[in-house]
């Protein structure tokens, strides 16, 4: 790391990544839906433990565990998950864009260059919106980014801690298991046992803890196998490509990877592979270049092979944050190769950073605004509800907003998908509220298409609708007449 006898200049990165996502955790609502479903894990978890009832089996799930027991951890001391699990998120946010300051420095050995790649990364609209979220994207890219910073130095045992943390925390760095290895033995000619002890421990627990908590150590891809299988099943379109949906996925990883990050990476492979890097800057560079195509190549792979059939903006996050260290990198390279084309190259660099810049921005107040209207919604329904109450709600966002016990909504997922055994069921449930979204996989969508204008029927009363254009919303809170 430069110096870090330069507290002045490490106190303002700090603060200048901090202040913007301090805020944001605070202020703005979570990223996407699934932040609710690690918080509600985060109180079940923080619940155990404060008890003294905890067992390690607690730890299995849908999800990698080691986000939401930190955040539980957290939340037995100071409380308030919803903000305890927002602000882990947000501090990783910021040692994401300390780690990129300083990798680009190592890189480049360039004050300014390392300075202007920090601001990309840290003034990002998308990448603050998501360090304020409840989710494992940035707590796992910080982990990543770790790891690089610790084998550009050759530090391998604190490299694979880093590494096996973030295998702890989602499953994509499982792939690092033995790309570590190989650059310990490319760089020095040797393997460190102990670090590839320490890498190997992730899948390991992992699957202990599934054959421990349900008998069969591969529970948890059998169930994300199940869920993909449903998911395909009631959204066919997904299971093929489409040019629409091709366009619309590549525009996401686009938007979230920054078109100008992109094409410096896949030119600093040409540079590096062609033109035959060699010594200190090879070692340099090489590892955040293996990273960046390792996962890069993992996302493609999972969307061809429909294994992610939908690519969402935030997962190029970790793309773009190891990537941007190569851009100025990029750039000087083609300085010294082309120097007349030089200022024309500054501009157009610049030119598209800030174009992103600003759709991200737009497409982050967007999703904010659409947030806004089912927190709308959900504070409707919460001013309604009173113990015992039934919901009936295939949207996870509102039930979440809404504070409500998870016990008190129902989904599709159980319900009849016949019209009689449908309402049948609401009246076997005592389903109070139906909460209305027009969405191919949700039984009243197709059952009651009355619904999508807010005519009502027989059977249901509008109660509030609440809709927003860009990026579009439409919800609608019905009473179901008994």
């Amino acid at each position: 790391m430069i110096s870090a006898t330069r507290p002045r200049l490490w106190t303002a990165l700090t603060l200048t990544a901090a202040v913007p996502r301090v805020l944001a955790a605070f202020l703005l609502p979570n990223a996407f839906g699934d932040a609710y479903a690690y918080i509600r894990e985060v109180e079940a978890l923080s619940a155990k433990l404060s008890s003294g009832t905890f067992h390690l089996t607690d730890l299995y799930g849908f999800w990698l565990p080691l986000y939401q027991f930190i955040c539980a951890a957290l939340v037995v001391l100071f409380g308030h998950p919803f903000y305890v699990s927002k602000l882990v998120s947000a501090l990783c946010g910021v040692g994401i864009c300390l780690l990129v300051y300083d990798i680009t420095y190592r890189l480049t050995n360039h004050h300014k260059a390392a300075l202007l790649t920090f601001a990309l990364v840290a003034l990002s609209p998308l990448h603050i919106f998501n360090s304020a979220s409840s989710m494992t994207d940035i707590p796992h890219a910080f982990f990543v980014l770790g790891g690089v910073f610790f084998v550009q130095r050759r530090k391998w045992i604190a490299a694979a801690i880093l590494i096996a943390l973030a295998g702890l925390t989602r499953v994509d760095s499982w792939m690092l298991i033995p790309l570590v290895p190989a650059l310990q033995f490319f760089m020095g000619r040797r393997v460190s046992l102990v670090a590839c002890a320490i890498l190997i421990f992730p899948p390991l627990f992992w699957f202990y803890i599934s054959w421990k908590a349900t008998g069969d150590w591969m529970a948890c891809f059998v169930a994300r196998k199940a869920y993909m299988d449903w998911l395909l099943s009631v959204n066919p379109s997904l299971a093929s490509f489409s040019l629409a949906g091709v366009a619309r996925d590549v525009g996401a990883l686009l938007l979230s990877t920054d078109m100008a990050v992109l094409a410096a990476c896949l030119t600093a492979g040409w540079l590096i592979f062609k033109r035959r890097k060699s010594g200190r800057e090879l070692r340099e560079v090489l590892p955040v270049s293996l990273f960046f195509y390792a996962f890069l190549g993992f996302i493609v792979l999972a969307y061809l092979t429909h294994k992610q059939p939908i690519i969402f903006p935030r997962y190029g996050l970790l793309l773009f944050a190891l990537g941007a260290p190569l851009l100025p990198w990029t750039f000087l390279q083609l300085m010294r190769l082309k120097p007349l084309q030089t200022r024309r190259l500054l501009y157009a660099i610049v030119a598209v950073s800030l174009f992103n810049a600003c759709v991200q921005l737009a497409y982050s107040a967007g999703y904010i605004k659409r947030e806004y209207t089912y927190g709308s919604v959900a504070s409707s329904l919460r001013e309604q509800f009173r113990p015992g109450t039934r919901i009936f709600s295939d949207d996870g966002t509102v039930p979440a907003l809404s504070l409500i016990a998870p016990e008190n909504f129902r989904s599709s997922t159980d319900a009849p998908r016949d019209r009689a055994g449908f309402l049948s069921y609401l009246k076997e449930q005592e389903i109070e509220y139906l909460v209305f979204i027009d969405r191919p996989d949700s039984t009243p969508a197709q059952l009651f298409p009355e619904l999508r204008d807010g005519a009502g029927n027989e059977m249901f009363e509008q109660v509030m609708h609440a809709s927003s254009k860009f990026l579009p919303a439409d919800v609608r809170l019905y009473r179901v007449k008994q």
